[in-house]
């Protein structure tokens, strides 16, 4: 699996690997890892020790018993010491490995530059751990070719080369192993770093998603409101017009003040008129166009009909005119949770539910359909549209899946105040 699968965008990326292919990771250095490196170390010590009493008889050194502890134990201190210094334990211990060897040690003393490497290639680029490895497998093949002088007859039949690449063989395979495995271990953390970076990009893209969301619906509520406002200011202008040619008794002062108001609101319905031509999109509906309302959801639902979606629309309560906005967001709501319904919920059954309290407008929409597929809606709006409009009211709005299948949208809406009553 890549990185590339996490990427937000959908823009193809560079593999887990490449991702971090030029970065060194941290070396872990928790308590508890470096009392264990002390007490491989330990061991190490002691089997060095072992070694320096019982030295084979392939060697060129001769010296005294503590001169091949000492060295023994410097091959163990880089262990010990792998974490701080990695780079400058790993010169410690190929030296003093190929030193040993040289001393009649035996050939597992390369352990030491086979757990250090671990730590290089566990922390460190392939190509910075692989010089690494290289130039520790270089002084080890040195070593083998000036420690090759065989002092048992068996050996003197064998041709040189073949004596070589036999000592070269064990010690190399020991550092192979060490860093293939903290190679292995590199790539593995290098691959959950590239998840969580991936991960926390999506994560900021989505809330910059949602955020955008949220600002162009709420653009578009205020290009809405301000149809609505520009529809009032038009009938207020040409009320005040009629006032002034027909009441001929009033005296000149009051004839002067509705010429001003309706000079006044001319200039700012022209002034909204050019503000809206800015913000509309191309294709939107005209500021002379009557905003939608409550009674268009006959409409609305004849039309889903036409498509194929069956809604129910109930009406319940005291049916009476709402102020315009107010109309205008529960009909965007009850619209939005319907095209949810349609593109989202794979059914063909909704039922639409409008109750007038005395205090508050209560909408209700429910499918049996995907469940919580629903509550998604392509251009990025949907569930943030819906809430927006109800908080616009000082509303609140609730959407989640229903127990068994379906979804449910309801939103409650306070009415200002008691508004003339129409036939339902």
């Amino acid at each position: 699996m890549t990185a590339s699968r996490l990427m937000p965008s959908g823009e193809p990326a560079s593999s887990v690997e490449g991702v971090s292919a030029h970065s060194a990771q941290p070396v872990p250095r928790s308590p508890v890892l470096i009392a264990t490196d002390v007490v491989v170390a330990t061991l190490l010590a002691a089997m060095m020790t072992v070694s320096a009493l019982r030295p084979g008889v392939v060697r060129i050194f001769e010296g005294p018993v503590w001169l091949r502890i000492a060295i023994g134990m410097l091959s163990a201190l880089a262990v010990a010491t792998r974490r701080p210094a990695p780079v400058a334990s790993l010169a410690v211990a190929t030296i003093g490995s190929t030193t040993a060897w040289m001393y009649g040690f035996e050939r597992a003393s390369f352990l030491a530059v086979a757990l250090v490497l671990f730590i290089i290639g566990s922390t460190r680029p392939p190509r910075r751990s692989g010089l690494l490895l290289l130039a520790a497998a270089t002084v080890t093949v040195i070593g083998c070719v000036v420690n090759n002088t065989p002092q048992v007859a068996i050996m003197r039949a064998v041709p040189e080369w073949w004596q070589i690449i036999g000592f070269a063989a064990t010690p190399l395979a020991f550092e192979a192993v060490g860093w293939a495995v903290g190679m292995a271990v590199y790539r593995q953390r290098s691959y959950v770093e590239a998840v969580k970076t991936q991960a926390a990009q999506e994560v900021h893209t989505q809330r910059e998603l949602a955020a955008r969301a949220a600002a162009e619906e709420r653009l578009r509520i205020a290009r809405e409101l301000h149809d609505v406002v520009a529809h009032a200011m038009s009938v207020i202008t040409v009320q005040a017009g009629v006032a002034r040619y027909i009441d001929a008794s009033m005296p000149e002062q009051t004839s002067a003040a509705l010429e001003t108001i309706e000079s006044t609101g001319r200039q700012a319905l022209r002034d909204m008129r050019q503000l809206l031509g800015v913000l509309r999109a191309d294709g939107e509906r005209s500021p002379n166009s009557p905003a939608p309302a409550l009674s268009d959801l006959d409409e609305l639902v004849e039309g889903l009909r036409g498509a194929g979606t069956s809604v129910e629309l109930r009406v319940g309560g005291d049916v009476r005119r709402l102020p315009e906005g107010l109309e205008l967001s529960a009909y965007r709501i009850v619209q939005e949770a319907l095209t949810n319904v349609v593109k989202h919920a794979s059914t063909d059954r909704a039922r639409v539910d409008l109750r007038y309290e005395p205090g508050e407008l209560a909408i209700e929409i429910v499918d049996d359909g995907a469940g919580a597929l629903a509550g998604m809606s392509g251009g990025g709006h949907g569930l943030v549209g819906m809430r927006e409009r109800a908080a616009l009211h000082g509303g609140s709005l609730e959407a989640g899946p229903l127990p068994v299948r379906g979804y449910r949208v309801a939103a409650r809406l306070p009415v200002p105040g008691p508004l003339e009553a129409v036939a339902a």
